[in-house]
């Protein structure tokens, strides 16, 4: 099968594209009297990428107005939000990709005023204490790093009313997950290569906060709707999921940790039923 030629846009072309009086017009519809500020932030953040100024511009414009939506500020340098370029052969184009950062889940928690403490760090050889099994529990401890290797990623969170979780995944189940998960993880490029330890470190406080964080929060909600989505044209209102086309917390009970992984090896296959 023959490559898909990409139509790659220009700086030219998005700054056409946002000044037009019709883009004008919507972002004022929607967005009112933040207007100025959000295509000033938009122009600032694509002038300085030059892999942005290749995505097709209104895929630009509706993408970031997600993270106008959470409140997120979509400046690299803060790390709460990221507008990321994503190839979509099928359509020959190259579009936006919206992620809720590592500091944008963390913001978004503090914000829901239920959380009283948060941790979300890498784990280096030795620093894994004691883990149980049957209560979920792990003890860490810092001091007993045996060198700079770093096994896992945890992420913990105590509520207002007491409750408090730890989620622990290894390397190994990090990357099982983003292999499954991520066209761009497996195709070696992207925030995975580009920054691996922060994304590894969202995906497991991602987790945890899809499984265990309060659901009633509205705002953590509209976050795990809008994370990887991208928007265009058609689409401005309906998110589309080009890198991460399935759901990859919809089962929380999916990771594959070795228990789990022993547990499905030794069930029976089921035998289907033929005509």
């Amino acid at each position: 099968m023959a490559n898909t030629q990409l139509k790659v846009s220009t700086l030219k072309s998005f700054n056409v594209a946002i000044r037009d009086t019709r883009t004008q017009e919507y972002l004022m519809q929607v967005l009112g009297t933040k207007k100025s500020e959000f295509v000033a932030n938009l122009i600032s953040v694509v002038s300085g990428n030059e892999a942005l100024q290749k995505c097709e511009p209104m895929s630009l414009v509706f993408t970031a107005m997600k993270a106008t939506a959470l409140n997120l500020p979509i400046e690299p340098s803060l790390g709460k939000a990221a507008i990321i370029p994503f190839n979509d052969t099928k359509a020959g184009v190259v579009k936006a990709q919206f992620q809720v950062m590592r500091d944008g889940w963390v913001e978004l928690l503090q914000r829901s005023g239920q959380v009283q403490f948060i941790a979300n760090e890498p784990v280096h050889e030795g620093e894994l204490v004691k883990k149980n099994k049957f209560t979920g529990e792990y003890v860490f401890d810092e001091s007993q790093r045996k060198s700079d290797k770093i096994i896992g990623y945890m992420a913990y969170i105590r509520l207002n009313n007491g409750f408090e979780k730890t989620v622990y995944w290894t390397v190994e189940e990090i990357n099982a997950h983003a292999t499954r998960y991520s066209q761009t993880f497996k195709k070696g490029y992207g925030l995975w290569v580009d920054n691996y330890d922060a994304m590894a470190l969202k995906t497991v406080l991602k987790h945890l906060i899809k499984k265990y964080a309060p659901t009633s929060v509205a705002v953590i909600n509209k976050a795990m709707e809008l994370d990887y989505s991208t928007f265009d044209s058609e689409n401005k209102d309906r998110a589309q999921y080009l890198d991460n086309p399935q759901d990859e917390f919809a089962e929380a009970e999916e990771v594959t940790t070795d228990e789990k992984k022993e547990k499905l090896r030794k069930q029976p296959k089921e035998t289907p039923n033929l005509p």
